[in-house]
């Protein structure tokens, strides 16, 4: 691999010795009449440039063969991953939110209304007036139309930390009550799980207590969805005293066994719809078929939530049942509004209703670095989500500008 540089370097040294010769050659027989000078000068020179040549040569060779080198192969043995526990986090999750419910029915006395809901021993179950609310109002009638189940929580939308907002001014939960119902929202549902939602018992009475005002209006009070980490028998009571018409149950989380108990005794015992959640986290997409068979075969579930995979993978799993499919729209990280296309998509690929979250939140403005919500989003959104707009023959364009009767609204750009 040197061969190259020592050629180089015996032709710089060739060429030095020949200038040596010229010189001495040249000194030897000087012209006629002139005398003998030897050109010691020009010879020093020659040999110094030669030198330099030869330094250059050197370092170019010695960076191209470190750049060439290659090390040994190093021997690695192949570290294998841990183990995963059987149901993975589902069963973390579940054994912490049991933990949480036990110390919460351990501090209430024999007199507190979920105690006494819990001892009761008679009950009307189905046969309660406004049983089904929840799926009468999702199931789809005609073609085109679309249900939307609209959650309230506290937690900052995640479009808005991508744009970096540092502080968040939290909904008013009573004037977004009023609003879902004005813009035509079927269903309410709070979320009461500690880390995804966020909300309390005060915050479910205050909705309660909202839509309860609307009882001789038009429209009329929204039901309300008790949403949770279910896994204990208290929070089905503390549902239904709080004033909830249905309860959610994750599949995923609690098993098929343990979900059709909780599922049979929000229903028989305490008159509650039980929404069933498929959301296949640990099994991942594939996983979704075997969640939807489970729900409807082993859980007998009537209304069933779809969510923890992409549109396509949603779009796929629509089952010909008699089943009400409501698919839940995730918030894009940005301040568009492709959540209202994935609605209509959605729609036409055969689900009855759509549950929509964040994507209420995240439009609004700032006031120095708080960020506020705009409650006329709130009803912007719904309008967009249930309007009969095509992806094929419009985008959803998220502008609008006030509202009720005589105002102007842009629900999509045609694409000519």
């Amino acid at each position: 691999r040197v061969d190259p540089l020592d050629g180089r370097v015996h032709a710089l040294e060739r060429r030095s010795q020949r200038a040596d010769a010229c010189e001495h050659h040249s000194a030897s027989r000087p012209h006629a009449g002139e005398p003998v000078k030897p050109c010691h000068h020009k010879a020093s020179e020659l040999r110094t440039a030669n030198m330099a040549l030869v330094r250059r040569a050197l370092l170019a060779t010695t960076a191209a063969c470190a750049a060439a080198y290659l090390a040994p192969a190093r021997r690695s043995t192949p570290v294998a991953p841990l183990a995963a526990a059987p149901g993975g986090l589902a069963v973390l999750q579940r054994k912490a939110q049991e933990a949480k419910q036990k110390k919460f029915l351990e501090s209430l006395d024999d007199e507190d209304p979920v105690v006494k809901a819990m001892n009761a021993e008679s009950a009307s179950g189905r046969d309660a007036p406004g049983f089904g609310e929840v799926r009468r109002r999702l199931k789809r009638q005609k073609r085109g139309a679309l249900g939307v189940v609209a959650e309230f929580n506290k937690k900052v939308p995640a479009a808005l930390k991508a744009i970096g907002v540092q502080e968040y001014e939290i909904p008013d939960i009573n004037l977004v009550s009023t609003e879902l119902r004005g813009a035509g929202a079927n269903v309410m549902a709070i979320n009461m799980e500690s880390v995804a939602g966020g909300c309390d018992d005060a915050d479910f009475a205050y909705a309660s207590l909202e839509q309860a005002s609307a009882k001789e209006d038009f429209p009329g009070p929204l039901p309300l969805v008790w949403m949770d980490a279910v896994v204990d028998e208290v929070q089905l009571a503390r549902a239904k005293i709080a004033g909830a018409v249905a309860v959610t149950l994750g599949l995923e989380t609690l098993g098929a066994e343990r979900c059709t108990a909780l599922f049979d005794l929000a229903e028989t015992k305490y008159g509650l719809e039980a929404l069933v959640i498929c959301a296949p986290r640990a099994a991942g997409a594939d996983g979704l078929g075997d969640l939807l068979q489970s729900a409807i075969n082993d859980v007998g579930a009537q209304v069933i939530i779809v969510g923890g995979v992409d549109q396509q993978t949603k779009c796929k799993a629509v089952v010909e049942s008699d089943v009400v499919l409501v698919a839940r729209v995730d918030a894009h990280d940005n301040q568009g509004l492709e959540e209202a296309e994935e609605a209509w998509d959605l729609r036409d690929a055969g689900y009855d209703a759509v549950w929509v979250s964040d994507v209420l939140y995240k439009f609004g403005s700032f006031s120095g670095n708080l960020f506020a919500s705009s409650p006329d989003s709130v009803t912007s959104v719904i309008k967009a989500v249930k309007s009969k707009a095509s992806t094929k023959f419009a985008r959803a364009s998220g502008a609008f500008s006030g509202k009720g009767e005589g105002a102007k609204e842009h629900l999509g750009d045609l694409l000519m």
